[in-house]
Protein backbone atom coordinates (compact mmCIF):
# COMPACT_ATOMS: atom_id res chain seq x y z
CA UNK A 1 0.00 0.00 0.00
CA UNK A 2 2.81 2.48 0.80
CA UNK A 3 4.81 1.42 -2.24
CA UNK A 4 2.45 3.17 -4.70
CA UNK A 5 2.71 6.58 -3.05
CA UNK A 6 6.43 7.07 -3.62
CA UNK A 7 8.98 8.13 -1.07
CA UNK A 8 7.68 9.67 2.11
CA UNK A 9 9.16 12.89 3.41
CA UNK A 10 9.61 13.75 7.03
CA UNK A 11 7.33 16.50 8.31
CA UNK A 12 8.95 19.76 9.32
CA UNK A 13 10.10 19.89 12.92
CA UNK A 14 7.66 21.60 15.27
CA UNK A 15 10.09 24.46 15.91
CA UNK A 16 10.28 25.26 12.18
CA UNK A 17 6.49 25.22 11.90
CA UNK A 18 6.14 27.61 14.86
CA UNK A 19 8.72 30.00 13.39
CA UNK A 20 7.04 29.88 9.97
CA UNK A 21 3.61 30.58 11.49
CA UNK A 22 5.01 33.41 13.60
CA UNK A 23 6.60 35.06 10.56
CA UNK A 24 3.34 34.81 8.61
CA UNK A 25 1.40 36.28 11.55
CA UNK A 26 3.81 39.21 11.80
CA UNK A 27 3.47 39.88 8.06
CA UNK A 28 -0.35 39.93 8.36
CA UNK A 29 -0.07 42.23 11.38
CA UNK A 30 2.19 44.62 9.45
CA UNK A 31 -0.33 44.72 6.57
CA UNK A 32 -3.17 45.36 9.02
CA UNK A 33 -1.24 48.20 10.66
CA UNK A 34 -0.59 49.79 7.28
CA UNK A 35 -4.28 49.52 6.44
CA UNK A 36 -5.30 50.98 9.83
CA UNK A 37 -2.90 53.91 9.34
CA UNK A 38 -4.40 54.61 5.92
CA UNK A 39 -7.97 54.61 7.26
CA UNK A 40 -7.01 56.75 10.28
CA UNK A 41 -5.47 59.34 7.95
CA UNK A 42 -8.58 59.31 5.75
CA UNK A 43 -10.85 59.69 8.78
CA UNK A 44 -8.85 62.61 10.16
CA UNK A 45 -9.28 64.52 6.90
CA UNK A 46 -13.08 64.28 7.29
CA UNK A 47 -12.96 65.80 10.78
CA UNK A 48 -11.86 69.22 9.51
CA UNK A 49 -14.20 71.57 7.66
CA UNK A 50 -13.60 72.14 3.99
CA UNK A 51 -11.76 75.43 3.51
CA UNK A 52 -13.68 78.17 1.72
CA UNK A 53 -13.06 78.14 -2.00
CA UNK A 54 -11.96 81.49 -3.32
CA UNK A 55 -10.87 81.25 -6.95
CA UNK A 56 -8.48 83.79 -8.36
CA UNK A 57 -8.94 85.64 -11.62
CA UNK A 58 -7.24 82.89 -13.61
CA UNK A 59 -9.90 80.36 -12.56
CA UNK A 60 -12.91 82.35 -13.73
CA UNK A 61 -14.53 81.47 -17.03
CA UNK A 62 -15.01 84.31 -19.45
CA UNK A 63 -18.52 84.72 -20.88
CA UNK A 64 -18.91 83.40 -24.41
CA UNK A 65 -18.82 86.03 -27.12
CA UNK A 66 -21.56 86.21 -29.76
CA UNK A 67 -19.26 84.83 -32.48
CA UNK A 68 -18.43 81.82 -30.32
CA UNK A 69 -22.11 81.20 -29.65
CA UNK A 70 -22.95 81.19 -33.39
CA UNK A 71 -20.02 78.89 -34.14
CA UNK A 72 -21.38 76.33 -31.65
CA UNK A 73 -24.78 76.18 -33.37
CA UNK A 74 -23.36 75.13 -36.76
Amino acid sequence: MWRDKGPTTMPKPAEDMVIHNLIESLERLREDLDRAELWATALSSFQHPIPDYQPGERHLLKPAQKNDARRGSL
